[in-house]
């Protein structure tokens, strides 16, 4: 499937920065008057909210109905959030994409490999790069440690290490790889020589 310009998804573990990382790559570019929108997966939309909810540990649901969920924000997220702004020719930032559901939801009932196949199945396009976040698990689960905000179901050390290891079995080519330790400024500097604007 074609990649698609002016689409950039930033992928990692909790913990690793990326959220802080593509608000701040879209405050540069806004800066420099560049059309540019950050969005995130889980949405905002009741689809996101009710995944949040599983996130949180508040409801439990099987592992189909888990990536059906992920799979039904991620079309309401194209469809309301990025295919609208891409379409404005505007530069469109994503916190998390399926790379992100194919690594976390991965386990026992599905690989992640698998996973990913049913998200490009629905015709779900491939941003023009991946920027990942490479950190260990016990930095991520330190930083993770360290902040004021409700605990979810994935941070814990055996979590981590195993979507670490999902996330090497389904990067795409395109990915560009980012030590996450690194200072933001460092990282801003590094994603937006990437992207061309």
């Amino acid at each position: 499937m074609a990649q698609i310009p002016g689409f950039y998804v930033f992928e990692g573990l909790d913990g690793s920065g990326k959220s802080t990382l593509s608000v701040r790559v879209l405050d540069l570019l806004n800066s420099k008057h560049v059309p540019a929108i950050c969005f995130a997966e889980p949405t905002r939309y009741e689809s996101g909210l009710y995944l949040r909810k599983f996130l949180s540990g508040e409801i439990e649901l099987s592992p189909e109905k888990q990536i059906e969920a992920f799979l039904e924000d991620r079309e309401v997220s194209l469809q309301r959030n990025i295919l609208p702004s891409l379409s404005q020719k505007k530069i469109v930032l994503l916190d998390r994409y399926m790379y992100s559901t194919a690594a976390y939801q991965s386990g026992e009932f599905f690989s992640a490999k698998e996973i990913l196949k049913k998200n490009l199945d629905r015709g779900f396009p491939e941003p023009e790069k991946v920027f990942y976040l490479e950190i260990e698990p016990e930095e991520a689960l330190a930083r993770l440690k360290g902040r004021d905000t409700t605990k979810d179901r994935f941070e814990t050390i055996s979590a981590l290490t195993k979507i670490k290891k999902a996330y090497e079995e389904i990067l795409p080519e395109n990915t560009v790889r980012l030590d996450a330790k690194l200072s933001t400024e460092e990282l801003v500097k590094l994603i937006t020589e990437k992207i061309p604007y």
